[in-house]
């Protein structure tokens, strides 16, 4: 157990000193980021469009960024450290390199909480649109996120077979951006089914309805918690079954 404490406060440490060290950077692409949201944000006045469809654009658009830090990170971090020849190191760490990774995914949550947290600020001020933060809020979207990170590992395990992975990425982001917006398009009971599509109705609620968490339906709860956790597994499952394929090869390490 010691180990494993000292592994997930040493990553989250590397995160922060990343962040320190890399300030210039960080702060380069959350303006970037920012002026993109802008955009978005000025074409939807344009239109005339209501209260509630712009306080759903602003969750939207968080939680996309929040999709795109959080399902890259894993498979990141692997490409990194087979670039750097210590990919093999971490396989020798006495705790398994599964649970180095799933505190790594649970370490980057609590990093890009604190970035989308500051990113959510700068949308409200900028645009005098406030959303509602209540105590239900962060673990809504923590279990939206579960399912993205399910879809990380499965990323990862791609990255430990076939090393470059980043056409992958590319196709992944625009097709999150079609998950956030499915619920507003259709009804159908697909939402129920794929990835973090009805977590970001229920985040939409608690955010922009101002609903409390104790008001939203058990059953509607339970959808979020089910899909999350079986697209986890799933993600665990094709991991373990990846990286099984690259230890056989001999090409774990390699880049």
């Amino acid at each position: 157990m010691m180990h494993e404490s000292a592994i997930f406060l040493a990553i989250l440490k590397k995160f922060f000193i990343e962040l320190k060290r890399y300030a210039f950077n960080t702060v380069m692409m959350m303006a970037g980021i920012y002026i993109l949201f802008a955009l978005i944000f000025m074409g939807l006045q344009s239109f005339d469009a209501g209260d509630e469809t712009l306080g759903g654009s602003m969750v939207g658009f968080a939680m996309w960024i929040f999709v795109i830090l959080g399902f890259s990170e894993l498979a990141w971090s692997l490409l990194e450290e087979a670039r750097n020849g210590t990919l093999e190191q971490l396989y020798l760490s006495p705790v398994s390199f599964t649970r180095i990774s799933g505190y790594r995914i649970i370490a980057s949550f609590f990093f890009n909480l604190l970035l989308i947290g500051v990113f959510m600020v700068m949308m409200m001020v900028g645009t005098g649109h406030y959303l509602t933060f209540s105590w239900g809020v962060m673990p809504m979207m923590f279990l939206t996120l579960l399912a993205v990170y399910g879809i990380g590992f499965m990323m990862g395990g791609l990255a430990l077979v076939f090393k470059k992975v980043q056409g992958a990425f590319s196709i992944l982001q625009f097709i999150f951006i079609f998950l956030l917006v499915l619920p507003n398009v259709t009804d159908h009971p697909i939402i129920y089914f794929v990835p973090i599509s009805w977590g970001n109705v229920l985040l939409n609620r608690l955010m922009v309805s101002g609903v409390g968490i104790t008001n939203i339906p058990a059953m509607d709860l339970v959808i979020v918690v089910v899909n999350s956790l079986a697209y986890l597994g799933a993600g665990f499952l094709v991991f373990n079954l990846l990286e099984k394929l690259a230890k056989d090869r001999g090409s774990l390490g390699h880049y």
